[in-house]
């Protein structure tokens, strides 16, 4: 992944995981950040960084409908009611698909 170098962006590390895919795809894909490359494409504060990023599977804490990866450990669920679905988290009217 290539982004620009920005306030944002010079905080990202391997921490860090994404949502990314075509907004209209059925199934969007998560990715974690494996391997920042921040050397070599910057000068004066200002270019690019480059990231090798590798497939993981989505969590519970991802809102997979915002494209938005680990929202839930900022942000409360709407639809909190401390009840626990019985379904494992692989229910799929959540929108979530893992690999078996």
């Amino acid at each position: 992944m290539t982004i620009s170098r920005n306030d944002q962006t010079k905080l990202l590390g391997r921490e860090n995981r994404f949502i990314l895919d075509d907004p209209e795809s059925p199934f969007r894909m998560t990715y974690a950040l494996t391997k920042p490359l921040k050397l070599g494409w910057t000068y004066n504060n200002k270019g690019i960084y480059k990231f090798v990023l590798q497939e993981v599977q989505t969590t519970d804490d991802d809102n997979v409908e915002l494209g938005i990866a680990d929202y839930y450990k900022h942000f409360p669920r709407d639809d909190d009611d401390g009840n626990d679905s019985g379904d494992g988290g692989n229910s799929t009217g959540n929108g979530k698909k893992v690999w078996l």
